[in-house]
């Protein structure tokens, strides 16, 4: 690492916004969502949040009735590793405190994921700003400030609240780890990656790319340091497979939904698209099919099933996989989606991948490297299944950093003939 990159690193408050501009930006954050959050309380009943989806609020009663994680459809199915534990368990315990179900509980879990929220834009902010810059922290921040689509994460009950701060959040965290790698900072990392797998286990892939990441680029230091923070994620997340095994006799690392997931996005009549009609909560003969099969069986049917489709139907799982991927990347995964959508998903994904590749050509080849991984990985699962918006959110702040460095490099040299990053240097 440069020297020019150490300062740049070590003093980020340099290159950050000052306190007045901070408490702008999460001032409108806040007032932005306070008045979706008012819009769709006053225009729904005080219950709507658990409405849909049903499964988290169902596991976290289960839980809470000392029926551990079961019965996700309403009716008394037995053991489940359809969700993974990290967020019932949190519903779980707001429930225990405010109660199953009721106003105060949704409250609450709304407040938690706009503080998510407010906290992922701080991270938009500082990443933006200690490698790009203060102009490149300001347009980023302000941007997951004011885009309407944002607005309405907190009224999600899924964990996308806590999936959007996280994978940004892993790649802030190494960063800093890879001036100083020390070994308490090692099996911290990897002790945070599990719990934000166990809450996501989507992130999983990814997260463990960038451990190799900073593995690799550290390992002239020592090789202890990324083999302390990979038992220390296994020693976090382990216990969610063994239960699974216990309870199933069966392998299921992540969640058993996968080959159900595979099947509905690749079945006759399918378009590629969530298709809520074939789950088991609402299709009486597909719960009747889960309860007579058990959920390991009946997934492995449905994989089995989706696997014979795409054999038979190669072009037509070609062409759908392309599909679902522009899907993905400009955000019309979901039907009958709000034109705001596509435009917030084109506008991060075009300047998000000019920023990748400025970034590429300016020296910041290290952290473009590592931005990658997640670009590449994380989609995958969503192009061969179905690629709603939510997802895509994920990813979304990632985007939004190397966007508002494409944009001030972009505007620079259209005003000014001249690049206007003279503050970053390589990672």
């Amino acid at each position: 690492m440069t020297t020019a990159t150490q300062a740049a690193i070590a003093t980020p408050t340099a290159s950050q916004p000052g306190r007045q501009t901070l408490f702008a930006i999460y001032g409108a954050a806040l007032l932005m969502r306070l008045m979706a959050l008012w819009s769709s309380i006053t225009s729904h009943p005080h219950t709507w949040l658990f409405s849909h989806p049903w499964e988290m609020g169902l596991l976290a009663t289960t839980l809470l009735h000392h029926q551990g994680y079961s019965s996700p459809f309403g009716v008394p199915t037995g053991p489940t590793a359809i969700i993974a534990p990290g967020y019932p368990t949190l519903v779980a315990g707001i429930f225990a405190v405010f109660g199953i179900g009721t106003f105060a509980s949704a409250l609450v879990i709304m407040g938690i994921n706009i503080a998510l929220g407010l906290l992922t834009i701080w991270i938009v902010m500082h990443v933006a700003g200690t490698l790009f810059g203060r102009r490149a922290a300001l347009l980023a921040g302000w941007f997951w400030a004011l885009s309407p689509p944002l607005w309405f994460i907190p009224e999600i009950f899924w964990e996308t609240s806590f999936s959007a701060a996280s994978l940004l959040g892993a790649i802030a965290l190494t960063l800093r780890i890879r001036r100083r790698p020390t070994v308490p900072a090692w099996i911290g990392l990897g002790a945070l990656f599990a719990l934000m797998s166990l809450i996501n286990p989507a992130l999983l892939f990814s997260l463990l790319a960038i451990l190799g990441w900073l593995a690799w680029h550290t390992r002239q230091k020592s090789w202890r340091g990324p083999a302390l923070a990979l038992l220390a994620l296994l020693a976090v997340y382990s216990p969610w497979p063994i239960r699974n095994a216990y309870r199933f006799h069966a392998f299921i690392p992540l969640r058993s939904t996968v080959g159900f997931e595979l099947w509905m996005g690749n079945r006759a009549g399918s378009n590629g698209r969530l298709d809520e009609s074939v789950f088991p909560m609402f299709n009486h003969k597909e719960l009747n099919d889960y309860m007579q099969r058990g959920e390991v069986a009946y997934i492995q049917h449905k994989n089995d099933l989706a696997w014979s489709f795409i054999r038979s139907h190669p072009g037509w799982f070609a062409q759908m996989t392309v599909r679902r991927a522009v899907r993905f990347w400009i955000g019309t995964g979901n039907k009958d989606t709000s034109p705001v959508f596509p435009v917030h998903a084109v506008i991060t994904t075009c300047f998000g991948f000019a920023g990748l590749i400025l970034a590429w050509r300016r020296g910041q080849r290290e952290f473009a490297a590592l931005a990658l991984l997640p670009i590449l990985l994380f989609p995958v699962p969503y192009y061969i299944s179905h690629a709603e918006f939510r997802y895509r959110l994920n990813i979304d702040p990632l985007m939004t950093v190397l966007a508002a460095y494409a944009v001030i490099e972009l505007a620079a040299l259209l005003f000014r003939g001249r690049p206007a990053n003279s503050q970053s240097a390589p990672v």
